[in-house]
């Protein structure tokens, strides 16, 4: 509840200099003559550690944000995020005014975010592009995908999910998982929720929880 909704164009390319321009390239065609274009870096120092994104950032029309700095912001354009973490990519999601979203990507995998926003891959030698797998096929057993589509909608992702009801929520649905005898893939469900706007703070928690659960830790919570 009180969750954002993707409905922009997504697209996702790897972090060659082909990709790079690839990306930039598809945001521009999602540009209007009115709008800017948005490019998030995570620290000043990413920027500056990458000319072609620094000489991007100099650009008239372009406007710089770095993420690690702000949390929400307006983009009122496209967006060109450049090695987003998972985390990172929970926040940009839940930011205003976003009309396309291209991810150049880092270490992170991105295969669940790139089926559940049904993103264009850019680059079709991206390592974990499987294109051996049907599309329609959900990466997630249904039982996991189950679990995290109730967490959505009973979870205000404005919230923290380290206590209160958001918590109880959380800790309820895992645990149930974990007694079906089923393992939480931590990773891959915080790119479920990173796709739903789930802010960066809570896309680490869920993970930590299911690492804690897998491990045989049963988090408290206030019944």
């Amino acid at each position: 509840m009180f969750n954002p909704v993707i409905d922009y164009p997504c697209a996702v390319a790897d972090q060659s200099p082909e990709g790079c321009h690839k990306a930039l390239r598809w945001c521009l065609d999602y540009v209007n003559s009115d709008q800017p274009l948005t490019l998030w870096v995570p620290q000043k120092s990413t920027l500056n550690g990458n000319e072609f994104f620094k000489q991007l950032s100099l650009q008239n029309g372009v406007n710089t944000i770095f993420g690690r700095n702000s949390y929400i912001f307006n983009a009122n354009g496209p967006v060109l995020a450049a090695y987003p973490r998972v985390e990172d990519l929970g926040t940009i999601v839940g930011s205003r005014g976003i009309t396309a979203l291209c991810v150049v990507q880092w270490v992170d995998s991105l295969k669940i975010w790139i089926q559940e926003t049904k993103a264009e891959v850019l680059t079709e030698e991206r390592a974990d592009n499987d294109s051996s797998r049907d599309e329609e096929e959900s990466l997630l057993a249904p039982e996991i995908r189950q679990a995290l589509e109730y967490m959505d909608m009973m979870v205000n992702c404005n919230n923290a999910i380290s206590g209160g009801y958001e918590k109880k929520i959380v800790i309820r649905q895992l645990l149930k998982l974990h007694d079906e005898g089923i393992y939480l893939p931590g990773n891959e469900m915080a790119e479920w929720v990173a796709s739903r706007g789930w802010k960066g703070e809570n896309c680490s928690k869920l993970r930590e929880y299911a690492e804690k659960i897998n491990n045989g830790i049963r988090p408290r919570y206030n019944a």
